[in-house]
């Protein structure tokens, strides 16, 4: 029959049952929630925003304009490039031309090797000259597209840094006007572990952690990954690691502090 345990209460003898658990070994850290594949969208030329298309939370798809700056001055670049490059180009079929004509005078004994190779020489500036314009009217024309800023991902804004008629600058870094989360069904935890600890924690590792939002939930998780590269907090060496978990609720919201027990 069943193992039995004899216990001494209050001066009687009782029997129960002796039933098998589980002893955990819990190691607690903290860390805050993030979306998967959450992209920055920024600018890459400098200017006024003329329109904004989209605000937090709006759901947005692959290429979907999200905002426009004033092309005026883009505009204006480009008509500049363009005749640039319309006078090396006149400048190029006149070099050329010449050089035809130094050929035709040399073959028939009138022109000496100097003067051919000058025009050669001057033919060969042009051309370059007018590479360098095709250029800079390519990257006018490209720099007027990227006044239109889209989405590069379906997903859903969670964070919106302008205003229509605020300037931008990109001269020196790219400033983030977009946050865009790709699936808020699915969140990260980026936890801190100490180095005392980090031993016992493994890829594909179940956990279990909690949020201060809902006290009473008991949300799931599992290990994606440790990272490699150590942080040293209050002279503590802590490694990064990387939970999976599920948000099929829509509870979990990015920025929540979660405390994760592995």
């Amino acid at each position: 029959g069943p193992s039995r345990m004899l216990l001494l209460n209050c001066g009687k003898f009782d029997f129960a049952e002796v039933t098998r658990g589980d002893l955990e070994n819990v190691i607690t850290a903290t860390g805050a929630l993030s979306a998967v594949g959450t992209v920055e969208v920024g600018t890459q030329v400098s200017g006024t925003i003329d329109e904004v298309f989209v605000d937090y939370n709006g759901t947005v798809r692959r290429g979907q304009v999200l905002a426009v700056l004033d092309t005026t001055m883009l505009a204006a670049s480009v008509r500049d490039a363009r005749a640039s490059q319309k006078a090396a180009e006149a400048k190029y079929e006149q070099a050329q031309h010449t050089y035809e004509r130094a050929q035709e005078l040399f073959s028939g004994g009138l022109s000496s090797d100097a003067e051919i190779e000058e025009s050669l020489t001057n033919l060969k500036s042009a051309e370059a000259s007018l590479l360098g314009a095709e250029a800079s009217l390519d990257r006018q024309r490209a720099n007027r597209s990227y006044a239109v800023i889209r989405s590069p991902i379906d997903g859903t804004v969670i964070m919106r840094n302008v205003e229509r008629g605020q300037t931008v600058a990109a001269s020196f870094s790219t400033p983030t006007l977009f946050t865009i989360a790709e699936d808020l069904r699915q969140m990260e935890i980026h936890a801190l572990v100490d180095e005392s600890d980090i031993g016992q924690i493994k890829e594909g590792q179940n956990v279990r952690f909690t949020v201060e939002a809902y006290s009473d939930e008991v949300f799931s998780g599992r290990v994606r990954e440790v990272w490699l590269q150590p942080e040293t907090i209050s002279n503590v060496v802590n490694y990064t690691v990387v939970v999976d978990a599920a948000n099929d609720r829509g509870l979990l919201l990015p920025g929540m502090t979660a405390t994760v027990d592995f």
